[in-house]
């Protein structure tokens, strides 16, 4: 019982990062910069379009290997 309530708050961590990051990066960040009057250059829009690219990577690579190292520490 006390794993599933671990879980249970893990989740709920999770989710609330994923909201918040959510929030910041697609919402607060551009709009904050577009009610200023930012004036988006295509340096940096290929820059924005590599954090993207990377936080992706990053996020598929530690998504596919962590369940692989908990597989291996937990025999």
């Amino acid at each position: 019982m006390e794993r599933q309530q671990q879980l249970n708050k893990d989740a709920k961590l999770c989710t609330r990062w994923a909201l918040g990051l959510t929030l910041v990066f697609i919402i607060l960040w551009p709009g904050v910069m577009f009610l200023t009057g930012y004036q988006y250059s295509l340096s940096f829009f290929t820059g924005w379009t590599y954090v993207a690219f990377g936080w992706l990577v990053i996020a598929g690579l530690i998504i596919t290997i962590r369940p692989i190292v908990e597989l291996l520490k937990s025999k």
